[in-house]
């Protein structure tokens, strides 16, 4: 068997994606000569559970070769091209093609945005245009060097209505209830599109879909009423630039004292939140919002962390357990970043990684959690914070 005939024993990658680009690559012995019954063959092997070695001895016909991780890494990057550019959307509710601009076949203008402002926050942050962030390669977490003007972009508005967060990117913070819903506003959208952007490669379930949908219809009807009330947000101060920003949105299984949260059938509530680095203040403030239809299930949240007075170690696992998106300047980032990226990785393992049992019909059934109770405790004492 090659070794990258492994990826059909995982029910959450979507193998044909990956097929496809190496058949138009040509890598591993996959070409468009022998690729739809290469497909098909692929198609008709029994289920995960039901599977041992010999049953990949059916593709011995096709003259498969191994690839390298090199290759591999190649073909990885060129599926997510490809998911990107086939995810571009305008996310504005009131976006079609009489109100966005189009190409001449009549196509919507989807340009790359920024869901962190780029010539305000990350230029606060950048180190001759470079930001840092943090990616896997070959299973590791590692230090990612990226020009800021590419950091946090994508392809989810078009010119015309990316207008939308100019009262977050044209005046200073002053936590008003519209600035506060926007930046709600923009961790959903980013944090929303990447899992589309995803999805061409993984198979999510159905909730995922049905969550985006739903949340979305809550931003699209109060963006058309102007109704930012819709958004409950509690601000958090730190007395001091870091050179850090970030933006997301996600859920929460656990509060910061170990008590379950439970979330409905029908939507998977969420929190947004920022980390707002403000270099002439002197500030960094962390904005954590939610539904007002929500405020049961995460009021606990802001109460808790004033509580504890604990902020920089409760911030630190909030944006290091639940968003990827999160940008530091190169040098923190080496000085202070690089020497627990190893428990980052235990904590993303823990938190963000799917687990389950595979069924007769190859989907992940009974899905459980890894994430210990007390995460958000903090019990490696790690810290983003460095000063």
């Amino acid at each position: 068997m090659v070794n990258y005939l492994n990826i059909l024993e995982n029910p959450q990658i979507n193998f044909e994606k990956t097929f496809e680009v190496m058949r138009d690559f040509r890598m591993g012995g996959i070409n468009p000569t022998m690729y739809d019954e290469f497909l098909n063959t692929v198609k008709k092997l029994p289920n995960i559970r039901m599977r041992g070695p010999l049953a990949y001895n059916v593709f011995d016909k096709f003259n498969l070769t191994d690839i390298t991780q090199d290759n591999f890494t190649v073909i990885q990057k060129e599926v997510m091209k490809r998911g990107i550019r086939t995810s571009k959307i305008c996310w504005h509710p009131e976006a079609s093609p009489s109100m966005c601009k189009v190409d001449g076949s009549g196509e919507i203008i989807v340009s790359a945005a920024h869901s962190i402002q780029n010539n305000g926050i990350l230029s606060e942050i950048s180190e001759n245009g470079i930001v840092m962030g943090y990616t896997f390669k070959k299973g590791k977490i590692v230090g990612e060097e990226v020009q800021k003007n590419f950091a946090s972009t994508f392809l989810g508005f078009c010119n015309i209505h990316d207008s939308i967060f100019y009262p977050i990117e044209t005046v200073g913070y002053s936590n008003s209830q519209e600035q506060n819903f926007l930046f709600a506003y923009r961790g959903f959208v980013i944090a929303s599109h990447k899992k589309r952007e995803v999805s061409t490669s993984q198979n999510f379930e159905d909730q995922s879909v049905i969550d985006i949908i739903e949340n979305k219809k809550k931003f699209d009807k109060a963006i058309q009423l102007k109704d930012y009330s819709i958004i409950e947000s509690e601000v958090f101060e730190l007395p001091q630039f870091y050179p850090i920003a970030a933006s997301s949105s996600f859920y929460l299984d656990f509060d910061f004292e170990g008590n379950s949260i439970p979330h409905s059938d029908s939507r998977m509530e969420n929190v947004f939140v920022t980390l707002l680095p403000k270099q002439k203040e002197n500030k960094t403030y962390f904005i954590l919002s939610y539904f007002q239809q929500d405020k049961q299930l995460y009021k606990n949240l802001g109460e808790q962390l004033r509580k504890r007075d604990n902020l920089k170690s409760d911030i630190t696992m909030i944006i290091i357990a639940h968003t990827n998106n999160v940008y530091f300047n190169p040098v923190y980032y080496k000085t202070f970043i690089e020497e627990i990226q190893d428990i980052i990785q235990k904590i993303v393992f823990q938190t963000q990684m799917d687990h389950g049992v595979i069924d007769g019909n190859n989907k992940i059934q009974h899905q459980f959690s890894m994430t210990p109770e007390n995460y958000l405790t903090n019990p490696d004492k790690i810290s983003i914070f460095g000063y």
